[in-house]
């Protein structure tokens, strides 16, 4: 008989066959009357011989591969001395042949031209008479040319291969008309193996069969050949909390949020969205709470529960059961979370929007902004509940109060040059060169869009949303100006120049029917008859 293992979750059941029957094997049973100052000793030890194990096989594979890298560069080296003996030996060779040609040719010209003594009175007879023979034709000197032609000096194909170097930043004296150039020159798997889904679903194969190790380093692979590879990402997340390495999962998870928060909008819906923002949350919150930081992990359940958007097929909320059973351990042990309670309500209103309630969301931000009229953020998911709602006149009010509230980052925005990441650090201002006024108000712009960034998002959103208002209200001018500053913002996202566009051509339309409708309400001027006749 040998050894076996049955893996029933969560739990490892290990079978280890005795040569003794009887036989206590003290050093796998934990000795009670052992101290625990000794036990943990111990495993200090084994801890210490676990990381010394771990650096030495570092060690070795460090030397292994300054052992291969200096092999690869002896091979290489040899290989482009034998590519130059063959070039200098081809060289050589038709240098003898260009010389001998050469040499053949002086040759025959010399034979050419030797003079012979009995036929020196023949030809001086002869010199007055015009030669036949000394006249050739141009076909005579093509062939005398083509039979003389040198040998071509390279007959096989040789395939030279091109690199592209993509930008490294986005450029703005770029034209847009680039974005699909460097799009199609993104890299490219030379085969199936190489390509990022490959790895993806072998990841996924190993995580339904529980290999979390392989699961994570087949997702590490996809990662590095498409960094931004969002399943990826969270699933190798999945994998890291399975293995109880919390901190990975959390920067695993911060990494998809951000990734997620960059995403377009025409490449995701809004459920799928929803959806990817209850799963990292959940995720991250439970990455917290085994790592024991329970007031984040509280924060982060409530997100997902916020996000979640309805119950599960049996009538349950997993969500809502960890979250109760992390506030009962936290009462139980004499935890206290300092809860905020705007926090705790604009959660509450988030659940209640993604759940499509809004007209309790309506009411849910309106009793926040009665507490306090400048929770800026509460104010703006307001306006966005209101569109829901079709309230267009309160929606668009409430997005004008959060345009006025950041009226300063508003004015720097306009202010040419501001958004130049150049400026951000620039000390003009503070070296008293006052000899410019323009360039003054340009350093005074980016600095203070740099230092309230986070209004910039705000002014950002409101923009889109008075713009939806307005179009509702059927006031196309003025979206289309509120959608013109959007875009000035972020003048590289597609979805916004695409709705701008389409609201131009709407305006397009209500002038082209407006005018048509007045020329007709015009009446025609009388014949000339009619006047003459009144005259």
């Amino acid at each position: 008989e040998t050894s076996t293992y049955r893996i029933v979750a969560p739990a490892v059941t290990l079978t280890l066959t005795k040569l003794t029957v009887g036989l206590v094997w003290e050093t796998l049973c934990v000795d009670k009357k052992t101290p625990f100052p000794e036990i943990k000793a111990r495993r200090q030890e084994s801890l210490e011989r676990a990381e010394k194990l771990y650096n030495t096989k570092l060690d070795t594979r460090e030397k292994q591969k300054e052992v291969e890298k200096k092999r690869m560069f002896n091979e290489h080296w040899e290989l482009e001395k034998q590519q130059r003996r063959d070039i200098e030996q081809k060289v050589r060779a038709e240098r003898e042949h260009e010389s001998a040609s050469l040499a053949a040719w002086e040759e025959r010209v010399e034979s050419n031209n030797a003079v012979d003594p009995k036929t020196t009175k023949a030809q001086n007879d002869d010199s007055n008479k015009p030669s036949k023979t000394s006249i050739l034709s141009p076909s005579d000197i093509y062939q005398m040319h083509l039979n003389a032609a040198p040998p071509i000096r390279q007959a096989e194909t040789v395939t030279v291969g091109i690199d592209f170097t993509p930008k490294n930043m986005s450029m703005p004296s770029r034209t847009r008309g680039d974005e699909d150039f460097y799009r199609k020159s993104r890299y490219k798997p030379v085969s199936v193996e190489d390509a990022p889904m490959y790895w993806k679903e072998k990841g996924d194969k190993f995580y339904k069969s529980r290999a979390w190790k392989q699961a994570c380093d087949a997702y590490s692979e996809s990662i590095k050949r498409d960094g931004c590879f969002l399943t990826c990402v969270s699933n190798r997340a999945a994998c890291w909390l399975h293995m109880c390495e919390w901190k990975r999962a959390i920067e695993d998870c911060d990494l998809a949020l951000t990734l997620l928060a960059n995403t377009p909008a025409s490449e995701t819906t809004q459920e799928r969205y929803r959806y990817l923002l209850m799963k990292l949350h959940t995720r991250r919150g439970s990455a917290y709470a085994w790592s024991g930081e329970y007031g984040r992990a509280l924060e982060e359940l409530r997100l997902a529960n916020a996000y979640q958007a309805a119950e599960g097929p049996n009538g349950s909320n997993e969500i809502g059961l960890d979250l109760h059973v992390l506030e009962t351990y936290m009462k139980e042990k004499g935890l206290v979370e300092a809860r905020d309670p705007v926090s705790t309500a604009m959660h509450e209103a988030s659940r209640l929007y993604y759940n499509g309630n809004y007209a309790g969301a309506v009411e849910a931000y309106k009793a926040i902004l009665q507490e306090n009229e400048f929770e800026v953020k509460a104010r703006s998911n307001l306006s966005a509940a209101l569109l829901h709602m079709g309230c267009f006149r309160e929606a668009y009010e409430e997005s004008s109060r959060v345009i006025t509230f950041c009226a300063e980052v508003a004015q720097a925005l306009h202010q040419p040059g501001a958004t130049s990441a150049t400026l951000a650090d620039s000390d003009d201002e503070e070296e008293g060169d006052a000899e410019d006024e323009m360039i003054a108000r340009r350093n005074a712009a980016a600095k203070k869009i740099t230092e309230k960034s986070g209004h910039v998002y705000l002014l950002l959103k409101a923009y889109v949303r008075a713009a939806g208002a307005l179009c509702g209200l059927k006031d196309y001018r003025k979206a289309y100006e509120l959608m013109e500053m959007a875009v000035r913002i972020t003048p590289y996202d597609d979805d916004l120049r695409d709705d701008a566009n389409r609201i131009a051509e709407k305006l397009r339309f209500e002038t082209l029917v407006s005018a048509t409708t007045r020329s007709a309400a015009i009446p025609a001027p009388p014949p000339p008859a009619a006047v003459a006749a009144t005259a």
